[in-house]
């Protein structure tokens, strides 16, 4: 890459970086304990850094689908963690290495959690106490509102019934010919369904993390112990 090139890609990078910095000053404050403080658990904790990340330079639709990844990803580290716990019995006479100690450990809880859907293990994550009624409800509403929608691109589960004015222009030989005004469901228009979508990510990313970054970590309390925070 000769000096031109490398100019061009330098502001290049400048102009991208510039261009966050709307978003770092009003988001950083908001997920500043969620980044800062890690769960002491190299499952979940890039999941939650990359989810911060997203979240503070403003790419906050990304930072949805990465968290509807960190609510399954933790139910099923709970539910394995859980299983292998009750089902620990005591020392056997027979030494193995420790990483085979530990898939074995696993390999019961991996097979009945593995595969399971979202639906299936926030209710067994109920039964067994890692989460509340309460914060089962939540959850089931989070799986319609925010991994079905967005995983599946379902726009009604996006949009619900949320509407918008929208005027209609043809061209005719004297000119531009508007429509009449109709409310418009976003839900059935294409043409604005990702500007609108990214609006609403910008407004309900950073709740929907902190919740589940909430759970994340009073389910990891019970699995494994309070944990210190790192500040």
């Amino acid at each position: 890459m000769n000096e031109e090139q490398n100019s061009i890609l330098s502001e290049e990078i400048k102009e991208i970086i510039n261009s966050r910095f709307q978003y770092i000053n009003k988001n950083y404050i908001k997920v500043r304990n969620a980044y800062k403080n890690n769960y002491g658990s190299t499952e979940l904790d890039p999941l939650r850094c990359e989810i911060s990340l997203c979240i503070i330079l403003g790419l906050c639709q990304a930072a949805i689908a990465l968290t509807n990844h960190l609510l399954e990803s933790l139910l099923k580290y709970a539910l394995i963690t859980r299983h292998s716990e009750n089902k620990k019995t005591g020392p056997t006479k027979t030494i193995k290495p420790i990483v085979t100690t530990m898939i074995e450990t696993d390999e019961e809880g991996r097979k009945l959690y593995e595969n399971a859907n979202l639906d299936k293990t926030i209710n067994r994550a109920c039964t067994l106490g890692l989460i509340s009624k309460e914060q089962k409800k939540h959850l089931h509403e989070f799986r319609e509102r925010f991994r079905n929608a967005y995983s599946h691109a379902d726009k009604r589960k996006t949009f619900g019934n949320s509407s918008m004015p929208v005027t209609g222009f043809r061209i005719e030989p004297d000119g531009l010919k508007a429509d009449e005004t109709r409310e418009t469901k976003i839900a059935e228009f294409l043409p604005v369904q990702g500007i609108f979508q990214a609006e609403i990510a910008h407004k309900e990313a950073p709740q929907y993390f902190l919740y589940i970054d909430s759970l994340a970590r009073e389910i990891l309390d019970k699995l494994h112990g309070p944990r210190e925070s790192s500040e």
